[in-house]
């Protein structure tokens, strides 16, 4: 039976473990609350609702508007008719044509109204969008605040627990030489290098660690007939903090940015949460992990979807010339 053994190591790899964690259950339960409250899901669904507005009562202003001018040509052409009856002596479908100019007409007063009552609906939409993009813009900058906050406090609280050894416990399964003994066994670089990639996998996850080990001790070690050893291992971890832990928490606490590539078949102006951020057929520009309000506006016309921003993406946005 080995009880103890004493090594020097230097590691340095990349993990892929799975469901570790860099932050405490208590920051972990503190992010979840600043992303509840500061979710913004009402304001961005009554967002989309709002420009769906919008665009129903700009099409239908086009649709009056098109009405409109096929109506006086077609008053015109009555009018023509009956002026040109009316010079002949006939008159025979003068009633005809003057009812039918009085009904044109009523038509085309109803559908100006309709256009004014549009313009004035649109223009009450877009100060509910003024004001929507001002709300969410300022729940963003409180909830990016609290999240930056919980980063550094985080940052702060590892770099500490970092300027000190960790102490590392760990058990499991390994294969040896049944030729060998266990002190051979568990003095193989590779079998120790294993050992402390397991442990530091399990703590830290997918991040390249820098890190020393020393006083590695095996506290009890069995191994079968055929090489297979059941081991309990101690051991002081000492860790660098370096820049793959710092993108670690960052991703995890979810401050992250994300470049976003805006693209239109016309030279359109883009908005994000109400604020211009360029003008073109391709438009790049980094955006907060999170949903946002994106619109775009070319000759009249305008395209707005509500994005929840997860990773780099481009987003494309089509007009009539």
């Amino acid at each position: 039976m080995l009880k103890k053994a004493i090594f020097l190591l230097s590691i340095s790899a990349a993990f892929c473990a799975q469901g570790a964690s860099l932050l405490t259950e208590s920051e972990l339960e503190q992010i979840k609350q600043v992303k509840e409250q500061y979710n913004n899901t009402t304001e961005l669904k009554e967002l989309t609702e709002v420009n769906s507005s919008i665009f129903t009562y700009t099409n239908q202003t086009a649709q009056l508007e098109s009405a409109i001018i096929r109506g006086k040509k077609t008053y015109h052409e009555f009018q023509l008719k009956m002026s040109e009856e009316m010079l002949s002596g006939t008159e025979e479908s003068t009633n005809y044509y003057f009812d039918s100019m009085k009904k044109v007409s009523k038509e085309i007063k109803s559908d100006q109204e309709k256009i004014k009552t549009n313009t004035a609906l649109i223009a009450q939409n877009k100060k509910k969008i003024d004001k929507l993009n001002d709300a969410i813009r300022e729940s963003n900058k409180i909830y990016n605040e609290k999240l930056t906050s919980l980063k550094e406090n985080a940052v702060s609280r590892i770099k500490k627990e970092f300027a000190s050894p960790i102490p590392i416990k760990l058990n499991g399964k390994l294969k040896c030489s049944p030729y060998q003994s266990i002190r051979e066994c568990f003095e193989n670089k590779q079998t120790n290098s294993k050992l402390v990639n397991d442990a530091i996998a399990s703590r830290f996850g997918q991040i390249n660690i820098k890190s020393n080990v020393n006083k590695f001790n095996v506290d009890s070690a069995q191994m079968d007939y055929d090489g297979n050893v059941t081991y309990n291992v101690s051991f002081n971890l000492f860790v660098q903090y370096n820049e793959d832990i710092n993108v670690q928490i960052i991703k995890e606490i979810g401050v992250e940015s994300f470049d976003v590539k805006l693209v239109s078949n016309q030279a359109a102006s883009f908005y994000v949460n109400g604020l211009p951020v360029g003008e073109g057929v391709n438009v790049m520009v980094k955006i907060p992990k999170g949903q946002h309000s994106i619109l775009a506006k070319y000759n009249g016309q305008q395209e707005s979807t509500v994005q929840n921003i997860t990773d780099a993406v481009s987003l494309t946005y089509n007009f009539e010339s």
